[in-house]
């Protein structure tokens, strides 16, 4: 009788125990998930304002360049790309590449504007250093301090770059 008394106790006893731990143990998780949910709340929240910033400075990048196709008169592609022969010409590879990009970009089937937009970015990569191409494309992104930052790199590493050091100057007077 005794041991019978015992198993069923015991059920009783552990069924007693347990379930208090048992819903402590669940609004110990919902305050974990809630911490989770918050704080992935908070990266997707900084994510989504990255994301607007990234959409406004392409925006202002766009304006710019609609900016520069009106001040050359630029209606089609065909004379955007002979803007970009005329800064090739020159040696101003940037410029021509930006020219370049603006043909592409008003007809996408010129395939003169593509090959020219190849052969002058492998040219500007052949002829440049890693801290001065990187410098070049920040630049065309608008970031002027980090642009100023890769210049100055490039002149610690090869301080006769006369190119770099013309940048850099008309980097810093803007």
């Amino acid at each position: 009788m005794k041991r019978s008394i015992v198993i069923q106790i015991i059920p009783l006893f552990l069924a007693f125990c347990l379930i208090p731990a048992a819903g402590f143990c669940e609004d110990v998780n919902i305050k974990k998930d809630t911490d989770i949910t918050i704080k992935h709340t908070q990266s997707v929240e900084g994510v989504a304002d990255e994301v607007i910033k990234m959409k406004d400075f392409d925006f202002e990048l766009e304006q710019r360049e609609r900016d520069r196709m009106k001040q050359w008169n630029i209606e089609d592609s065909t004379e955007a790309v002979r803007v970009g022969d005329a800064y090739y010409g020159r040696g101003e590879l940037d410029d021509a590449i930006g020219f370049y990009r603006i043909a592409i970009k008003i007809d996408p089937a010129n395939t003169e504007a593509h090959e020219k937009y190849v052969s002058a970015r492998r040219e500007e990569k052949c002829k440049v250093s890693t801290h001065y191409y990187r410098a070049m494309e920040y630049y065309r992104k608008g970031m002027k301090e980090k642009a100023i930052d890769e210049l100055i790199a490039e002149l610690k590493e090869n301080p006769d770059n006369e190119e770099a050091r013309i940048k850099l100057n008309e980097i810093e007077s803007e």
